[in-house]
């Protein structure tokens, strides 16, 4: 039964029903509209209130599969999350594993943006060695249509670039992913989601960190030892007047390793010959790869409890210098001096690693 955007459906099975109009709903099912078994797929467009009209938890096999969700969250909350539009853009180490979570956690509708294949350096969150040359994008979807085939998935093989800011961001997605790792794609897109009113989560540096212990989740404004986060935070200022409201993942953890040295095929040393983006950088940053796997589910976990309406007080960032050490461990000493009138108990040692 197709019902056009013409028409309005009264009733889907039992106690489901739309109460809006969109462009083209496409239901199938095993009876007819009584039958309480009805599977159903949906065409939004460019709106999602379909979703939460057709409720996917109605469904005992998704009910299932999102069982601990549920008992987590709560039903009412779930069915926020399930009735939930959110776009990825950026579908590399960080991108793959959080949109995997975020269809996991029951996210009704996702839009995948990248404009890179999958190469055999970079297998990502699902993918495997026979999708090496397949758009990340749709190779995310192939794979999610087996996970979760209730998700409604859009993949676009797309650069975010002005061009292609309405396709990708129209449609008021509940929730923005900037996964991308170039400095003037980040701004704009971070930039345009701000003018837009959407709510968008940033991930910064991944690259060159091995301590999963000091990854954060703050204001862009309390990001550290990030060179990433610190030069998108300057042009958001500069160029958007934008001073902070935006949260990001970043790491306080200094980068352990550089850009690697940049040689092409005849040992040519220009890097700019092999761009495939120009303004995109071809040196490679070295990557220990379970890093940019957990900031993924770091934004995966915050997205979801906030579709969900559930309240998590992330821990603050504290910013010492040697100083404010110094002045702790001052402290300490003449606190221990007046307990035990020695300071020999203090076993407190000092110096740069504190800060590596």
């Amino acid at each position: 039964m197709l019902v056009t955007s013409d028409e309005k459906l009264q009733k889907v099975g039992k106690n489901v029903f739309v109460i809006c109009s969109i462009s083209l709903i496409a239901i199938s099912g095993t009876g007819n509209a009584s039958d309480t078994t009805f599977r159903y797929g949906i065409d939004l467009g460019n709106g999602n209130c379909g979703l939460a009209a057709l409720n996917l938890l109605a469904d005992e096999i998704v009910s299932e599969q999102l069982t601990r969700n549920i008992q987590f969250f709560g039903l009412d909350s779930q069915e926020k999350v399930t009735s939930s539009y959110v776009v990825v853009i950026g579908l590399g180490g960080v991108g793959s594993h959080a949109a995997s979570m975020l269809l996991r956690s029951g996210v009704g509708k996702l839009l995948l943006v990248d404009f890179d294949q999958c190469e055999e350096q970079i297998i990502h969150a699902v993918a495997t060695r026979a999708d090496v040359g397949i758009p990340k994008a749709e190779c995310l979807k192939k794979h999610f249509s087996s996970i979760f085939p209730e998700c409604q998935v859009d993949a676009k093989v797309l650069l975010y670039d002005a061009s292609s800011e309405e396709e990708i961001l129209s449609g008021n997605p509940d929730f923005v992913l900037d996964c991308i790792d170039n400095i003037d794609t980040k701004v704009a897109l971070l930039a345009a989601c701000v003018r837009r009113g959407l709510k968008v989560l940033s991930a910064t540096g991944a690259g060159a960190r091995a301590d999963p212990t000091r990854i954060r989740l703050a204001d862009l404004r309390e990001s550290t030892n990030d060179p990433l986060s610190r030069a998108v935070r300057h042009r958001l200022r500069k160029d958007h007047g934008i001073e902070g409201g935006i949260p990001v993942v970043f790491s306080l953890e200094k980068p352990k390793a550089k850009l690697l040295p940049f040689r092409g095929p005849s040992g040519e040393e220009d890097p700019s010959d092999y761009q495939i983006v120009p303004g995109f950088r071809v040196r490679i940053i070295p990557v220990l790869g379970t890093i940019p796997a957990i900031f993924g589910q770091v934004m995966a976990s915050y997205v979801v409890t906030q579709l969900a309406g559930f309240d998590v007080q992330t821990e603050p960032v504290v910013n010492l210098d040697v100083d404010h050490y110094q002045t702790l461990l001052q402290r300490l000493i003449e606190h221990e001096e007046s307990l035990y009138g020695t300071d020999m108990q203090v076993q407190v040692g000092f110096g740069p690693k504190l800060f590596s």
